[in-house]
Parts: C-alpha cells; sequence; structure tokens
C-alpha cells in the first residue's frame, strides 16, 4: 500500500469513529437510554482497538431481580406501616451510592467516551445492587430535583418497584407524579358510571391477592367509578372457569417487597404497586375488593393494563372480546346475537369458554323499557357476563358493577343486545 493510501486511511478511520462518537453523545442526551448508547460505544471501543470493552447493556425490558430472601429478612411488606430505620451500615452504602448517583447525573462523559473516559455506573445497576435499606438511605441523601431527575434514568423505576419499599415508592410518586404510578386525571365520563372521582393513591388495608381460597370468583368483580366495564367483565369471564382461574393466577406474581408483577400473554411484564385510586374522602375510585379479607386481583389487573396502556383514562371504552384476548392471547369469537342459538351459547359455556354480552348505545336504546323506566332491566352501552342458562332457558347476566344483575329470555338475547364475544381460553 503507498503511504498516501496509509494517510487516507488514518483520516477516513479518525472520521468515523468521530461521527460514531457524535452519534452516541446525541442519544444519550437526547433521552433514547443506556441500553442503545451502550452499544454504539462498545462499538466505538472495539474500532479503537481498545481492549476490554464492555459488552452492550441487557435489553431494558428484561425484568430487574426481586430482592432475596436474605436481603429482604423480616421486612414488613404493609404498605401502611413505616419501614425499618437504615442500620448505620445502610446509612454508609446509601451515602455511597448517592455519591455514584449525582456524579453519573452530573457526567457529560458521552462526549468524549471514545477517548477513554470512564463512563460513572449507571443508576440501574447501582441500585440493583442494593438492599431495601439501603435504596431507603440512598434516597434521604438526595434533594426532590435529584429524585426527579433519577426517576427519568433508564431501568431505574423498573428496579425501585421490585427492590424498594412501597412506602418509598409512594413517597417518590409524590415527588415525581406519574413516575410510579399511572395517570389518573385523563379519566372521562362514559355511560351511567360518575365523572371521574380519583384524587390520590391509596391502600387496601388487609387486601389479599386471591382472599382465603387462593381462587379468583366472580363476585370479586366490582367496577368502580370509570368506564371498562368491558376489562372487568372480561376478568369475570375467565373467572367461572377453571382454565381463567389458572390463568388469572399465573398472570400476576406477589414480589417480596408487596408490590405485583403482572406478566401479560404477549410477554409484557407490568409491576405496580399497592397503592390505587381513591376519591377525596379515601374511598376507592376505580375498581373495588369485595369480601373480607378484601380480594385485589381486580384492582391489580386494572392497574397492570393501564399502566401498559400508559394511563387509567385509556381504559374507558371497549368490549369483551378485546379483554378477554389480552387476559388469554388467544382470538375469540365475536357474533350478532341474533345468530346465535340456545345450543350454542350453552355450547360455549360447556367448553369453558369465557362469554361476554354487549347492549347497545344509549341513543339506539331510546324509548324501550328494558332500559328506561321502572322496568328497566339492563344498561346501554355496556358489557355483561355470560354466567349460564338456567333450566328454563333463560340467560344469567353478571353486571361488573357486582350488583343489578339480569336474567333474560332468549327472544331478548337476540332483540336488546348488539355483540355477543366468545373466548376459548384454553
Amino acid at each position: 500500500m503507498r503511504t498516501a493510501d496509509r494517510g487516507e486511511g488514518a483520516v477516513s478511520y479518525i472520521a468515523v469513529i468521530l461521527l460514531i462518537a457524535g452519534i452516541a453523545a446525541a442519544v444519550t442526551l437526547s433521552g433514547v437510554g443506556d441500553t442503545v448508547a451502550g452499544g454504539i460505544e462498545a462499538g466505538i471501543c472495539k474500532v479503537a482497538g481498545r481492549t476490554g470493552c464492555a459488552e452492550p447493556a441487557a435489553h431494558e425490558g428484561q425484568q430487574p431481580n426481586p430482592p432475596s430472601q436474605q436481603e429482604w429478612g423480616n421486612r414488613n411488606t404493609d404498605p401502611d406501616k413505616p419501614p425499618p430505620k437504615p442500620t448505620d451500615a445502610e446509612t454508609r452504602k446509601g451515602k455511597e451510592a448517592a455519591d455514584k448517583v449525582r456524579k453519573y447525573l452530573d457526567s457529560d462523559c458521552a462526549w468524549y467516551q471514545f477517548f477513554g473516559c470512564d463512563k460513572p455506573q449507571s443508576p440501574k445497576d447501582v441500585l440493583s445492587g442494593m438492599s431495601p435499606g439501603e435504596i431507603n438511605a440512598l434516597f434521604a441523601e438526595l434533594s426532590d430535583d435529584e429524585i426527579r431527575r433519577l426517576l427519568k434514568e433508564d431501568g431505574v423505576v423498573g428496579v425501585l418497584k421490585v427492590r424498594a419499599d412501597a412506602s418509598l415508592l409512594h413517597h417518590l410518586e409524590r415527588v415525581a407524579p406519574k413516575s410510579i404510578d399511572p395517570d389518573f386525571t385523563d379519566v372521562r365520563d362514559h355511560g351511567k358510571k360518575p365523572s371521574n372521582p380519583a384524587t390520590d393513591y391509596g391502600t387496601v388495608p388487609n387486601g389479599q391477592l386471591f382472599g382465603t381460597t387462593g381462587e379468583p370468583s366472580l363476585t370479586d368483580i366490582n367496577q368502580g367509578g370509570i368506564g371498562d366495564c368491558w376489562w372487568l367483565a372480561s376478568m369475570g369471564a375467565l373467572s367461572q372457569t377453571p382454565a381463567g382461574r389458572e390463568q388469572i393466577k399465573n398472570m400476576i406474581r406477589q414480589n417480596p417487597n408487596g408490590t405485583y408483577t403482572v406478566t401479560f400473554p404477549d410477554g409484557e411484564k407490568v409491576t405496580v404497586t399497592p397503592y390505587f385510586p381513591i376519591d377525596k374522602n379515601g374511598s376507592l375510585s376505580y375498581a373495588s375488593p369485595a369480601g373480607q379479607p378484601p380480594v385485589v386481583w381486580p384492582l391489580v389487573l386494572e392497574k397492570a393494563l393501564a399502566a401498559k396502556r400508559g394511563s387509567y383514562g385509556k381504559l374507558v371504552s371497549g368490549d369483551g372480546g378485546d379483554g378477554m384476548k389480552i387476559l388469554t392471547g388467544k382470538s375469540g369469537e365475536s357474533k350478532n346475537p341474533k345468530n346465535v342459538s340456545q345450543e350454542q351459547l350453552q355450547k360455549w359455556l360447556d367448553s369453558g369458554a369465557g362469554v361476554t354480552l354487549l347492549t347497545p348505545d344509549s341513543d339506539k336504546v331510546g324509548g324501550k323499557p328494558i332500559y328506561e323506566g321502572p322496568s328497566s332491566r339492563l344498561h346501554a352501552d355496556h358489557v355483561y357476563v355470560v354466567k349460564g342458562i338456567t333450566k328454563d332457558g333463560k340467560v344469567e347476566l353478571y353486571n361488573p358493577w357486582g350488583y343489578d344483575h339480569a336474567t333474560i329470555t332468549m327472544e331478548e338475547f337476540h332483540k336488546y343486545f348488539e355483540d355477543v364475544d366468545m373466548n376459548p381460553i384454553k
């Protein structure tokens, strides 16, 4: 090779490195995250001929590990009770971690990473190696502004949701609203449910995931002040069958710190805290627990889908077919009730399928006594669970409100409903 060629190659080589470094800096500063930027930086390291280059970080979708039993110790999981005060050793670790977090937040190392700058340890990695007590000590060292900046960093909230005390998570939500819990301020009016009553997040004292029986039940379904009857009815439809109950139980895992990780059939995992929307009087605003002790699995699934979609407002309006598909990962059938016979309906129920029934919009039911007046038995634009068929051929419906249920004839089934959805579940 000629000398001139070698010179041109060196110039091109440096230009490529500068270009990639610029891209890495832009990616980091844009907030895209460590996962992408880390991969670019690892590539720069190898192109530059350096040894010991770090491999790109794991994909952000991977779930952080909850604390081990040894790390959690005898800490209380009751969100209404404060955690123990950090020990001296935990306080020292917390202060060390706070220094690392500040170093990272104040670092502009990405601009010259390829020259050999050692980027500070990411907050996600710092937190992943800390015990709950150490995490409490860390946040005691940080200002509210530092907390808000920290919670925006990749993977931080995910680690905290499985490793931090629930009471700390509630405090962080107050410092940085919508960082830990899904937004509820966008809930709009829908049907006969009242306008959005939620003002804050609160706990369910003595709440249990599945109650004393350890099984989901249709009577656990009690819709609150949000128009998500389609989602609650879908849960209710699954809870009626052995396969559906097993599906619900397999979806929800309670973590050592009292949070819940919900695994949807599409593979997405969503972790939610044991705090749920409440109104100004402290009562639950949306799905409400039934029985004693209070059963909270419907509240957990309602909150998990709100988190998955981005807010509680995005739960308003839907149909049972969509809801059951979200829960099972399987497609079902949607038919006009006029085209479903009693024999077909019974066959679906006998097979262990979930079945829901949708009424028409309010502008389509005017003047019909079954919807209006003192003898009304149905509600417009509402999804019911089909419980079964009586011996005299009537269809029993469960209202996800938890009351005002209905029993209808097959003639009424064909005449007054808009859509019937079936999901095979298994």
